[in-house]
């Protein structure tokens, strides 16, 4: 029998919520029910054995909702094949009746729920979402890696190196959309004018109540990058004395790190209450200054403050130095000065390209689309993957 699938209801494929059943009745009755979930209900028209091969094709669904035959020790050696082969989702199951040894069995294969065959929809949306609940609380202890760029100085460029670094990582990792970009300037940031999207992160509406963030409510407050990089920043406030709890801003990241693989964040100049929280819980901190020496002095005290802070704990704290232009002959600054000012924490030396990195700005396009092959883009994969 060949494996059709059809899109019930829902919005997004992290949601998404295989029903495997050969009863077509129940999946009409649960289409109103999942309609107004949030998950996207996907009807499999066939039994649990079939259901392996259209797994391994792709589709790889957070919840299976498998609707048992009356022949229970076929469909447990089905989901023992399931599991086998790699399926690690939740799986609930409904039927008639269950004994004893079928009870232990599935509790072998880790079954998240048992539903009589007879549930109410309601009550079937509900163990969807007391699994989806279970699932983030165990994938917490396996966090997005998170960067982020932090100005000593005010134009040194932390933005640029945000958005590249951002494309490097899901480049590599051939996974675009599990790439959220943040831009933590509620004041004058302007990351999503360098990549000509829209800001709709409504900061307000989580500030009422920030537990209500969740999955479903994070895609209405991030853009999509034609690359598929989710993109999460605010409307500018740049009149406004715009304070931002730091509740809010632990229940954005926390949100973004449970439902993405990556997290780059761009950081604002002023500091802020929550500054210290956000940065101590970044796998890499960029301290980015210019090639000046007010600047890179900047840099240097800032590093020693968070050193001090964090007491030679995570996260490592590195100075980047971006725009390094030196001039081949005659006086001026040299790299040597930088290296001797900056010590030990001195990461890296980002060349400056200003006619790339304007053309890409005004174009809202990323400097990979303008160059390929760029100085900016070698220089950031050495510093991010230590190459």
């Amino acid at each position: 029998m060949n494996v059709h699938l059809k899109q019930v209801s829902g919005r997004s494929q992290s949601a998404s919520v295989v029903l495997a059943s050969a009863r077509p009745a129940l999946c009409e009755r649960l289409k109103e029910a999942f309609a107004d979930s949030g998950f996207r209900l996907i009807g499999v028209e066939s039994g649990l054995t079939e259901l392996r091969s259209q797994l391994g094709a792709g589709v790889r669904p957070g919840i299976l909702i498998a609707d048992l035959p009356a022949d229970l020790n076929e469909a447990i050696l089905a989901i023992e094949d399931l599991r086998d082969s790699g399926y690690s989702g939740a799986i609930i199951t409904m039927s008639e009746t269950l004994d004893e040894a079928s009870v232990r069995s599935l509790l072998r294969l880790q079954i998240t729920d048992w539903l009589p065959a007879d549930a109410e929809a309601d009550a079937i949306v509900q163990a969807c979402e007391r699994a989806s609940s279970a699932r983030l609380r165990i994938e917490r202890e396996s966090q997005a890696t998170c960067i982020c760029f932090l100005p000593a100085a005010g134009g040194v460029g932390t933005t640029t190196l945000a958005i590249q670094t951002a494309f490097l990582l899901a480049k590599r990792s051939q996974s675009f959309s599990e790439m959220c970009l943040i831009d933590l300037n509620f004041h004058t940031g302007s990351l999503v004018d360098y990549l000509d999207l829209q800001p709709v992160l409504d900061v307000g509406a989580i500030a009422k109540q920030p537990d209500r963030l969740d999955a479903r409510l994070l895609e209405v407050m991030i853009a999509r990058h034609p690359t598929g990089m989710a993109v999460m920043a605010a409307p500018r406030a740049p009149t406004e004395h715009l304070r931002v709890n730091g509740a809010v801003i632990s229940s954005i990241l926390g949100v973004v790190s449970d439902n993405f693989d990556h997290m780059v964040l761009d950081l604002p100049l002023v500091w802020q209450p929550w500054t210290f929280d956000v940065l101590q819980d970044c796998d890499q901190v960029h301290v980015v200054t210019e090639f000046t020496v007010p600047a890179m002095r900047k840099a240097r005290e800032l590093v020693t403050a968070l050193e001090a802070r964090f007491k030679g704990g995570p996260p490592a704290v590195r100075i980047v130095v971006n725009k390094f232009r030196q001039k081949l002959f005659g006086a001026g600054l040299r790299k040597s000065d930088a290296t001797a000012l900056l010590g030990e924490p001195l990461a890296a030396f980002i060349p400056e390209e200003r006619n790339l990195i304007s053309e890409a700005i005004n174009r809202g396009d990323l400097i990979d689309v303008t160059s390929r092959s760029n100085r900016v883009g070698r220089e950031l994969a050495r510093l991010v993957f230590k190459e």
